[in-house]
């Protein structure tokens, strides 16, 4: 189980019923003092709690019940409440956890005891988040990865991968390529240990490390990671795969930072953006496993090195943020999630060269094709279906319009090939506008995104619209809302 994940629900599911002002809890005030007392008895030892989000389990023994003895008389009058209810789920489900990661029951019972305890979590914070009145992408974006760690506690099933930026038709033209494993990378076991890095006691404490290198030395074990190349505070080591992805991963901080306002990629406090470089032996792919970016060297036949393009490296390092991990990965959702970030590791390349919309090539790495193969990147924004034509790659196959759209069960609904379609509404509107594109068309894909009100369910009309809300908050009646909405009518979205 994640168990920083599992703190982290805590506090925040907590901290949001006993601070809903004026949301419905104000005429629920029993259930709301239930909540605190029960979130009171969670979280009133706090050296037990640093010890569970360190090491993932509670110390012997788990968390006393003082707080359910002594007041036993009070919660028992307040049992018929829907609130007190789903805290009380959520606070078995935790105690459970001990149980669980023991050595008293079977493999096959520990399974199934692991996903009906987070399935009582999960139900229990998406309930408490409702009353509390928290946004339901906020309280998505809070139990989508617990729901992930329910489905790995069985057999890993292949819809759960989450594809790298070279799409799986041209992976499996390249038959020597096997696709990447699921796994849940431990930040924990790999960064911090009494509050210093773990594999290297020279770094500097980890809450000073904003950015980290890892170096797989061509294995594959994500799990087992055990070189630091680089990291905060540390120059260029030589390794051009280590600098490039170092330098990559602050140049999008620092694009997220100061074009966008934002802090953190996931999660405030979540901890450095990490990168592994040197995955597998000329690996042509780059992907992001939920926790780190991936980087393979390429075989210099077909790709170079990925870490070379900071357009990939800023598509990979935005699957993390943190409302995108709501949005599946299948479908018009994952077509609509890979294309968000499509455009803006498009737009960290133009903002790093200062470009404007006409001056940019609206190309997703460029220069990453081997010489002798026929072709000018892996996508284009400007043209979709252009990026290449070439025997081993094949032809891009990316619709620019709803009328090329491509209904498949292959590559998890087409995510890579459908998503030409939204990439090139965000293009005419960038064109359109003119100027620097991150500067209104890059503020209104950005508003729309962070705007809450992305579910699991969106779709490109849905999107479509937020765009156009969120143009005309930031802007008013003009030109930006213009532009938005004959995009997308002219790809086929709206009408």
């Amino acid at each position: 189980m994640d168990s920083t994940l599992i703190a982290a629900l805590i506090g925040a599911a907590g901290g949001g019923v006993a601070t809903a002002a004026g949301g419905l809890l104000r005429t629920h005030s029993n259930a709301r003092t239930a909540a605190r007392l029960i979130y009171a008895e969670l979280t009133r030892n706090s050296t037990a709690v640093a010890y569970y989000r360190r090491y993932g389990h509670w110390a012997a023994p788990a968390p006393s019940r003082t707080a359910w003895d002594d007041h036993g008389p009070l919660l028992a009058r307040k049992r018929d409440s829907g609130i007190f209810e789903a805290v009380l789920r959520g606070y078995e489900a935790l105690e459970a956890m001990p149980f669980i990661t023991g050595d008293t029951v079977s493999e096959e019972a520990r399974e199934d005891l692991a996903r009906d305890a987070v399935r009582r979590l999960v139900r229990a914070i998406t309930e408490i988040g409702e009353v509390a009145r928290i946004s339901k992408g906020q309280i998505r974006a809070w139990t989508q990865r617990l729901e992930l760690v329910e489905r790995s506690a069985g057999p890993l099933e292949p819809a759960l991968l989450r594809s790298g930026v070279v799409p799986p038709l041209i992976m499996e033209r390249m038959t020597d390529q096997a696709p990447p494993q699921l796994f849940l990378f431990r930040r924990a076991e790999v960064y911090v240990e009494e509050g210093r890095v773990v594999r290297n006691p020279d770094m500097a404490s980890a809450y000073d490390v904003k950015h980290v290198v890892f170096d797989a030395r061509w294995g594959t074990d994500l799990d087992s990671l055990s070189t630091v190349a680089r990291s905060t505070g540390h120059g260029p080591v030589g390794d051009p795969a280590v600098d490039e992805a170092y330098e990559g991963l602050v140049a999008t901080s620092k694009f997220l930072s100061e074009v966008f306002g934002r802090q953190y990629v996931t999660t405030p406090g979540e901890g450095p953006i990490a990168a592994v470089v040197h995955y597998d032996r000329k690996y042509n792919n780059a992907f992001w496993n939920g926790e780190v970016v991936v980087f393979g060297d390429g075989d210099d036949r077909i790709f170079t090195r990925f870490s070379k393009r900071l357009d990939i490296i800023g598509v990979e390092v935005w699957k993390g943020i943190g409302e995108l991990r709501l949005i599946p990965n299948s479908g018009q959702p994952g077509a609509l999630h890979n294309s968000i970030c499509d455009v803006f590791g498009v737009l960290l390349k133009q903002y790093s060269l200062d470009q404007t919309a006409d001056q940019a090539d609206w190309l997703l790495g460029a220069g990453l094709l081997a010489p002798g193969v026929h072709g000018r990147a892996l996508r284009s924004l400007k043209d979709p279906g252009s990026a290449y034509d070439d025997a081993v790659l094949g032809t891009d196959q990316q619709p620019r319009t709803m009328d090329g759209y491509q209904h498949t069960e292959h590559d998890n609904g087409g995510v890579h090939l459908n998503s030409g379609i939204p990439n090139h509404a965000f293009y005419l509107v960038a064109e359109r506008l003119g100027g620097k594109a991150w500067e209104r068309a890059g503020q209104i894909w950005w508003a729309a995104l962070t705007s809450a009100e992305l579910d699991e369910h969106v779709q490109f009309a849905d999107f479509a619209r937020l765009t156009a809300t969120s143009a005309l908050r930031l802007y008013g009646e003009g030109e930006e809302q213009r532009a938005v909405l004959d995009a997308w009518s002219a790809v086929g979205v709206l009408p």
